[in-house]
């Protein structure tokens, strides 16, 4: 690649496409008022794609498909012309500040120009906004032939010169990527993991010391439904992060062969024996603490996945908090901790644990009826009598919730409070919820109490 001339825009947009009709337009519109030129390498699209990039100011290049996402990527690389280069897929958003010089005013050479990049945390989300887990990728470098991409397929960015083998990268904090094509709907969809895994296939027989691709190679077969094969590539993907001094991120290799566990009920304690050895290296890991608990727990051993779960917490609460999962589900570990307590008999802690879970959840998550039940339960054997009201309408609220705590404290108020506080209760349920009356149990309790049809 010839010098770029003095006049060379400052940044230029870079993205490979292939049938993007559906995300091309907001992944350009994203990027447009950051760049001084967008290029979009088309790899055969038989949709509208080149329309939409050429309607919204995209230059189009076309490179032949040649079952190799590095190529492709870096042919989008040197078809620009710009000095910096912002590396976009078309299921991604770019996200940062309304000023366009909030990014521009980064890109002067330092240091170790050119060999250097910023980092962007990429989070990968659901369609509807539901964070799915994030990490943190170079995706600003200077225009330099001797850094690009390489690997068929999740191709890793770096520099080509033995002289120089590392990237000096520092953060963009003001930006982040939202990344869409990890929602299982669309994945399953655009068939990803059937186009990606005859290539990280063939990347394993080229590479097999290599423990990036060996994961790989497992989180495609989990994404194709097959957690034994799975099992096993991530078991060797473990393993040979650890022999070659945890290179890659071995930590994300343990907790997606726990995952695997998880799916074949096989295996957990030799798995859990090499994610020891893994957390031992890397304790700031919360995925990693999150999944040995819940392994942990599905065996029985609830003792122990109880100081998982709270190493997990303890994690996400520090300064080396890893960019996961769990970063953006903090009230999924404390359900699951609230109930490995509950088991455990440690009725205070469970309760305390299981609040806090309750002000974090979601309402559109799952587990709310079995989380509303065990608060109510341990907010009566406890005798919190403040909290115990809105408890229950919760629990009267939420259509699935069983009624089993309502009726329950209905009888006891007869008991303990006499007639017209238990029938202040139930009458106050019934007419907050329709579903009250319609129970089974409803009849009988009504005729107890003396509440009238």
């Amino acid at each position: 690649m010839p010098p770029l001339p003095p006049d060379a825009p400052l940044l230029s947009l870079a993205m490979m496409v292939k049938n993007e009709e559906a995300f091309l337009e907001d992944a350009l519109r994203s990027a447009a008022p950051y760049v001084d030129e967008m290029v979009v390498v088309d790899t055969g699209s038989t949709d509208r794609t080149v329309e939409i990039a050429r309607d919204l100011g995209a230059r189009v290049e076309y490179f032949a498909w040649c079952d190799d996402f590095s190529a492709a990527r870096n042919y989008s690389l040197r078809a620009c012309r710009g000095r910096y280069l912002l590396v976009l897929d078309a299921d991604e958003r770019l996200r940062g500040p309304a000023d366009p010089r909030a990014l521009r005013g980064h890109l002067r050479p330092g240091k170790a120009h050119p060999f250097e990049g910023w980092a962007m945390k990429v989070l990968n989300v659901q369609l509807d906004g539901t964070p799915i887990s994030s990490f943190l990728s170079v995706r600003v470098f200077p225009n330099d032939p001797r850094l690009a991409y390489q690997g068929r397929v999740h191709n890793r960015f770096g520099s080509l010169d033995p002289a120089h083998p590392t990237i000096a990268a520092s953060v963009f904090g003001d930006f982040e990527v939202l990344h869409f094509g990890y929602d299982k709907a669309i994945y399953r969809a655009r068939k990803k993991a059937e186009r990606s895994l005859p290539l990280i296939e063939q990347m394993v027989r080229e590479h097999p010391t290599d423990a990036a691709y060996r994961y790989y190679l497992g989180r495609e077969l989990l994404g194709l439904d097959r957690p034994r094969d799975a099992q096993i590539a991530l078991t060797e993907a473990v393993r040979l992060g650890l022999d070659a001094g945890l290179a890659g991120n071995v930590g994300e290799y343990a907790s997606q062969l726990l995952v695997a566990v998880g799916q074949t009920g096989e295996g957990a304690e030799p798995a859990l024996a090499l994610a020891a050895q893994v957390v031992e290296r890397v304790p700031g890991n919360a995925d990693l603490w999150f999944h040995m608990a819940q392994t942990l727990r599905r065996i029985g051993q609830n003792t122990d996945a109880a100081v998982c779960y709270d190493q997990c917490l303890a994690s996400l609460g520090g300064e080396s908090e890893s960019p996961s999962l769990v970063a953006h589900k903090r009230w999924a570990v404390l359900e699951d901790l609230g109930h490995t307590l509950w088991d455990l008999q440690r009725f205070h802690n469970a309760y305390a644990t299981f609040l806090v879970a309750a002000e974090e959840k979601p309402l559109e998550t799952d587990g709310w009826p079995k989380l509303l039940n065990c608060l109510c339960a341990l907010a009566i054997e406890l005798g919190d009598d403040e909290r115990l009201p809105p408890l229950l309408d919760a629990l009267v609220d939420h259509a699935e919730a069983p009624l089993g705590m309502l009726f329950f404290e209905v009888d006891r108020r007869a008991r303990r409070q006499g007639l017209p506080a238990a029938r202040a209760l139930l009458e106050h349920a019934r007419t907050r919820a329709p579903r009250v009356a319609q129970d089974p149990e409803y009849a009988g309790l009504a005729a107890r109490v003396g509440v009238g049809g």
